[in-house]
């Protein structure tokens, strides 16, 4: 059976915070698909985490997607 995992929407922008950070990266000059890519995926997140409340709970299931 899947074990779930919970994660708070503020660890969500969180996350999508990292994957901007990294996405205007310096370190990701030379892999500008890489960067875009990155800034795309925290872009998404963070509209999709405004669809919930502060204090929102999400359960993620471990698979394959």
């Amino acid at each position: 059976m899947a074990e779930a995992k919970t994660i708070t929407i503020r660890d969500i922008q969180s996350l999508a915070d990292r994957l901007l950070s990294r996405g205007l990266s310096k370190l990701s000059d030379d892999r500008p698909e890489h960067a875009s890519d990155l800034r795309l995926a925290a872009k998404v997140i963070r509209a999709m985490a405004r669809s919930f409340g502060h204090a929102d709970v999400i359960n993620l299931e471990n698979g394959n997607g």
